[in-house]
């Protein structure tokens, strides 16, 4: 979290190991407010979560040695408390407790934005959950 202009900037660790979709999917994230970092593996990314703080992890399901969900599962291990979204080019999975979301790459935006802003809220705004309680 960075400040900007006043306001703290949510952080979002990206994770795809299609190189191109995660470095066009976080130059759109960085367009809507966010700080947006990209990994290309579940070790990279693991890595980054252990340096730096992110207020949500999100993942494709299919990454190589280790898929999405173990990558939720390891992330959970270290951060309890932070939201994993799922993405996937395949059918969707059941992700039970290890993640609040699974998206279609096909019909990534604005549905990753519209899951983004309901959990964290608009780059520094407050999340539309807060916002109602």
């Amino acid at each position: 979290m960075f400040p900007k202009g006043g306001k703290v900037v949510k952080s979002i660790l990206f994770v795809d190991d299609h190189q191109v979709l995660a470095r066009l999917s976080c130059e759109i994230l960085e367009m809507q407010g966010y700080r947006a970092v990209g990994a290309h593996s579940g070790e990279e990314a693991l890595q980054k979560l252990r340096g730096e703080q992110f207020d949500i992890l999100v993942t494709d399901m299919r990454l190589g040695a280790m898929n999405g969900l173990e990558l939720a599962r390891k992330a959970h291990q270290h951060i309890p408390e932070i939201p994993v979204i799922l993405i996937t080019g395949y059918e969707p999975v059941d992700y039970g407790n290890d993640a609040v979301a699974c998206l279609q790459k096909e019909d990534l935006f604005p549905a990753l934005l519209d899951q983004i802003k309901m959990l964290l809220g608009k780059g520094g705004e407050e999340p539309d959950i807060a916002k109602t309680a």
